[in-house]
């Protein structure tokens, strides 16, 4: 009997996981995590207003040598400290050429850089949706991108076991589209159930740089998300930060 209502507990879990996680990331876009400083008062000191921008780049840095390296979870500490990665994409272009294979759906923009996020639509009833977010101090852990990452999956989705993430990766690259390395992900993936989209959420925490990123894909089945996948991680890309 018990064994029975284990399963069925399972079974209602993952019919609720997808649509739990997409409202939990796309209650993070746009936001911060601050944590209470626990330091006591000081008095505050006049100091003279600085006449000065400081530096956006560290002295030394290689932006160049960093974009043409693959961006693994220790590459993220080569990036320079506090400057922002975005994306880039062509999800709304039409395909250059129609001979030789059909037309996929064409992708339709529903929020443009709203709080961060950009999301499309297709015909065929898919939702596709990437952000970044900044200041989530109290999810990174210094020098560690991928303890980071799976801090913020399970943030996003609190009941997320390790072994469920699977490493994925995206271009990485200033123009999605083009050839180039790639940035390590960590990706959740949810069966579709009844009244439920099968989705796959993606998540890298750039600790130094100090930006999240967040790709949700969900697809009324789960033959149509596998075979949109690649799609979209081909028309989308990390643009890495230049000097």
């Amino acid at each position: 009997m018990n064994e029975r209502r284990g399963a069925i507990m399972r079974a209602a879990a993952r019919t609720r996981i997808a649509a739990v996680a997409l409202m939990a990331v796309a209650g993070l876009a746009g936001c911060s995590i601050t944590v209470p400083s626990t330091a006591a008062p000081t008095v505050s000191e006049s100091t003279p207003a600085r006449t000065y921008a400081p530096p956006s780049v560290q002295a030394g840095h290689d932006a160049a040598a960093v974009a043409a390296a693959p961006m693994t979870f220790a590459a993220g500490n080569t990036l320079s400290p506090g400057i922002a990665v975005k994306f880039s994409d062509n999800l709304g272009q039409s395909p250059q050429d129609y001979s030789e294979t059909p037309v996929p759906p064409e992708w339709k923009i529903v929020t443009n850089t709203v709080a961060g996020r950009t999301q499309y639509t297709n015909a065929a009833g898919c939702l596709a949706a990437y952000w970044t977010t900044t200041n989530q101090g109290p999810l990174i852990t210094a020098g560690d991108d991928k303890a980071s990452t799976v801090a913020m999956m399970k943030y996003l989705i609190p009941s997320v076991m390790d072994e469920s993430l699977i490493e994925a990766k995206l271009p990485w690259t200033a123009e999605a589209g083009k050839n180039g390395p790639a940035i390590s992900f960590l990706g959740f993936h949810t069966k579709a159930a009844k009244d439920v989209m099968a989705s796959t959420v993606w998540v890298r925490m750039l600790g130094t740089a100090g930006t999240g990123l967040l790709v949700s894909l969900a697809c009324p089945s789960d033959a149509l998300l596998a075979s949109t996948t690649p799609q979209v991680m081909a028309t989308l890309s990390v643009a890495p930060p230049s000097n």
